[in-house]
């Protein structure tokens, strides 16, 4: 790499929810957005996404054809960001992550050229860039993702419910972990506690998606994973079936707070490991509000199921960087985050979200149920992304960044996301 060496960073969607992760202050921000092209191959089993699109774009594009590809949840995420760091998907149950249905990246290396990778052409960065830190490999500037037929819309429902239910609802959906979703690999879901004042304190809120409904689906029809949390007595329940792009748009992440995310992965084998995690989040909740002193503040505790219906499906094509392995699961994503207006409290947020993981790390390690992944398009930014892969991946990983970036240019000059060393 030669030329003005200048410190800079790349930005897809710019959805990374620190200071510093897709923009930079007194260096260059290389923004992606006018990589924006969406092809769809004359077999239409393939489409080619340039890196600067973000999920909306692609969904708005196929959603007409009767087409869909393994891609993100929410409109406004980029492409390149979401693939590259795994990519939950409501296709995981049946398909894996987003990362585990790339055909084929182009890329720019540190010396300038490009190059594809894929699983016949560069297959070691091909398995370093499914969930790998592209920061210490190379500039993705297109994704050939695998596509198929999704001709019907998908079910989906959102549920509000009491926080009283907490000791029923968490084994209920620990149980939808461990055998529900494998059950039923067209079901898709994730729970969520809030913090709701307007309620009175504490709410739970769930998604439930189903992308193979039935033909003709009854109003009172509903998958059979579903049916006991259906079941529980809700404050609110809606209902509908939609294309892709009506529920990409229905889950907003409005642009302007200042935010933060943290996760952890445990073992989802026990239910009562997943009740025992609400105190520890409510003790965080009172000392961030503490902290707030009655400014603007949501915090909010996500479960994301990985049941080993997914881990399987993450095997493909040599398996994934990512380190799980069917015999890990099923493991539970627990999800920390925030969005406040005060810049006052940062370092205080920061803080206690990062006591809030340790002490989930601490209690189930206690219990023999820790696993310790870290999904890095959640991570907070001080934590170890790649080690959380495991040695063996590690390793691999820096051995590929080395043989195709030698000298460590990107190590150097890429600044703000997460690093190998």
């Amino acid at each position: 790499m030669t030329g003005l060496r200048a410190p800079f960073t790349v930005k897809g969607g710019g959805h990374t929810a620190f200071a510093g992760g897709s923009n930079i202050a007194d260096g260059v921000t290389v923004d992606l957005r006018l990589f924006d092209t969406i092809t769809v191959s004359t077999d239409r089993k393939t489409v080619s996404v340039g890196a600067g699109n973000r999920w909306i774009n692609v969904t708005r594009v196929l959603d007409p054809q009767g087409l869909a590809v393994v891609g993100g949840r929410v409109a406004e995420p980029g492409v390149g960001g979401l693939v590259l760091g795994g990519g939950i998907s409501y296709f995981s149950g049946q398909k894996g992550w987003a990362c585990d249905n790339v055909r084929a990246y182009e890329v720019v290396l540190a010396s300038g050229k490009v190059v594809t990778a894929s699983p016949s052409s560069n297959a070691d960065l091909y398995w370093a860039l499914r969930g790998g830190p592209t920061s210490n490999l190379g500039v993705v500037t297109r994704f050939d993702l695998a596509s198929f037929d999704q001709p019907t819309p998908v079910w989906a429902r959102s549920l509000l419910l009491p926080a009283q239910l907490n000791a029923t609802l968490l084994p209920l959906f620990q149980n939808l972990t461990v055998t529900g979703l494998p059950a039923d690999e067209g079901a898709h879901t994730y729970l969520t506690l809030l913090y709701v004042p307007a309620l009175g304190g504490y709410a739970f809120f769930t998604d439930q998606y189903h992308v193979a409904p039935p033909a003709i689906v009854e109003p009172e029809w509903q998958p059979a994973a579903f049916q006991a949390i259906g079941a529980l007595p809700a404050i609110s329940s809606t209902t509908k079936l939609a294309n892709l792009s009506t529920l990409l748009e229905s889950i907003e992440q409005p642009y302007g707070a200042r935010q933060t995310w943290w996760n952890t992965a445990v073992r989802a084998t026990s239910p009562q490991l997943l009740v025992d995690i609400v105190p520890l989040h409510e003790a965080h909740v009172t000392r961030i509000l503490a902290a707030a002193n009655g400014t603007d503040i949501t915090p909010f505790l996500t479960f994301q199921p990985i049941p080993v219906n997914v881990l399987r499906a993450m095997q493909v094509n040599d398996g994934n960087a990512l380190g799980l392995a069917p015999r890990d699961g099923p493991l539970m994503l627990i999800q920390s985050a925030a969005t406040w207006a005060s810049p006052a409290i940062d370092s205080v947020v920061e803080a206690s979200t990062r006591r809030f993981i340790q002490e989930v790390n601490a209690l189930a390690k206690k219990r023999g149920l820790d696993h310790g992944f870290v999904y890095v398009n959640y991570a907070g930014k001080d934590q170890d992304v790649y080690a959380s892969y495991g040695n063996e991946n590690l390793a691999r990983l820096r051995k590929t960044a080395k043989k195709y970036d030698a000298d460590g240019d990107l190590q150097k000059l890429w600044k703000g996301y997460f690093k190998l060393w």
